[in-house]
């Protein structure tokens, strides 16, 4: 009997034994192959550094449009890159250590939150950058301009950076109207007023009430919001519907203009942590368009659809004599409240590398070629250094 145990003993320790053999035969295996693949992972980045791919990426709200321009200038030109959405606060940060060649943010280039290596060392800090160059290019200067901005990397010793405002964005008030209660002329109501891409001191509170909120018990309801923004004590308006406020994440250039736009800034007022909050403005739309009296801010991109969504609706706008109501018409030209989409690059002293840097600037922020105006124009976007003189892009590398 003893044997026959010490027979079982010897079976079950061997077969131990061989069991964290194969276990760390599977570590190795899996270290291996981890090794290999930071090795090809560093083989085709070295790869495709030396082809000059453009790498880029950044804010969220600007993904669609990058999306649908970069497919456009491969056709053109054969060159692959991809746009990684990756927030505007990577898209400047990711500039500075070289993961970008261009970074993209949807707020303003002097913002608090853009990083010192940029917003001390930016070329025409207060000449818009270098829109009004591109603009102004044309087939007699454009090896002029090119040469003058491949020239331009470093400030007193630092590295300096160049950058273009290639479009105007606007932030657009929505909400769902499911449970709310609301008929068609309380709905009318709903307005804010705007000076200097600003609301109003009435909607500036009205908002504080639903987003500077900590606790979820402290939300007000739908009644208690109309009331606050118009000052009238609607009975039929629901009671017990509370407004669920969404926004995008801290970092994100949609959420740093709705903090300019709604005062919040300028008041010291933060968004509460009652506040649902996602990393882009399509997350938020598809959340609103679902959820019984939320209420949010988006990109025009997206809320240029809201017409789809009969449940969903757009604050009025109002502004001296001018309505803005994109429940009835889409006019964005104008739009009162907004914000920029920024390139942000600087020159790598690389030439064949920052040349299809400028090329692709150039061609984003001014070109007149009918499928970019209407991708534009399609995505409520206004291209802000369109020319006329647009010289048809051709990457020729040895004349400059």
């Amino acid at each position: 009997m003893k044997k026959d145990q010490t027979v079982v003993n010897q079976k079950t320790s061997q077969w131990f034994s061989n069991f964290i053999d194969i276990a760390k035969n599977k570590r190795l295996i899996l270290v291996f192959i981890i090794i290999i693949a930071s090795i090809l992972g560093l083989w085709t980045w070295t790869f495709l550094t030396s082809n000059n791919t453009i790498s880029i990426g950044g804010s969220a709200s600007a993904d669609p449009i990058m999306q649908r321009l970069t497919n456009i200038y491969q056709k053109k030109t054969k060159k692959a890159f991809v746009y990684s959405s990756t927030g505007s606060g990577a898209g400047a940060s990711n500039v500075v250590n070289n993961t970008y060649n261009i970074g993209f943010i949807s707020k303003s280039e002097t913002d608090q939150s853009i990083p010192k290596q940029i917003a001390d060392h930016l070329i025409r800090k207060d000449q818009k950058g270098d829109g009004e160059l591109f603009k102004n290019i044309t087939s007699e200067n454009k090896d002029q301009t090119f040469n003058q901005l491949l020239n331009e990397r470093q400030t007193q010793d630092q590295t300096s950076y160049h950058f273009v405002d290639f479009a105007k964005d606007s932030i657009v008030f929505i909400y769902n109207i499911d449970g709310t209660g609301l008929t068609n002329d309380q709905i009318q109501n709903i307005e804010f007023m705007v000076a200097d891409n600003k609301i109003n001191e009435q909607a500036t509170q009205a908002l504080q009430a639903i987003y500077a909120v900590n606790d979820q018990s402290k939300l007000i309801s739908w009644r208690e919001f109309y009331k606050k923004l118009t000052g009238k004590d609607e009975a039929n308006i629901n009671n017990k519907t509370k407004v669920t406020a969404y926004s995008t994440n801290s970092g994100s250039g949609t959420k740093s203009s709705f903090e300019i736009i709604s005062g919040f800034k300028a008041k010291n007022y933060k968004v509460g942590q009652a506040v649902n909050q996602y990393n882009s403005n399509g997350a938020i739309f598809e959340q609103i368009s679902r959820s019984k009296g939320a209420f949010g801010f988006v990109s025009m991109q997206y809320a240029r659809e809201i017409k789809k969504f009969p449940n969903l609706k757009a604050v009025i706008i109002k502004k001296d004599d001018k309505k803005w109501d994109i429940n009835k018409t889409i006019d964005y030209q104008d739009y009162p409240l907004n914000r920029p989409f920024v390139a942000l690059y600087k020159m790598t002293g690389k030439k064949a590398l920052d040349l299809e840097i400028l090329e692709f600037i150039y061609w984003v922020s001014s070109s007149n070629e009918p499928e970019v105006k209407s991708l534009y124009e399609k995505l409520g976007l206004v291209q802000n250094w369109q020319s006329q003189n647009y010289i048809n892009n051709k990457l020729s590398f040895n004349k400059y």
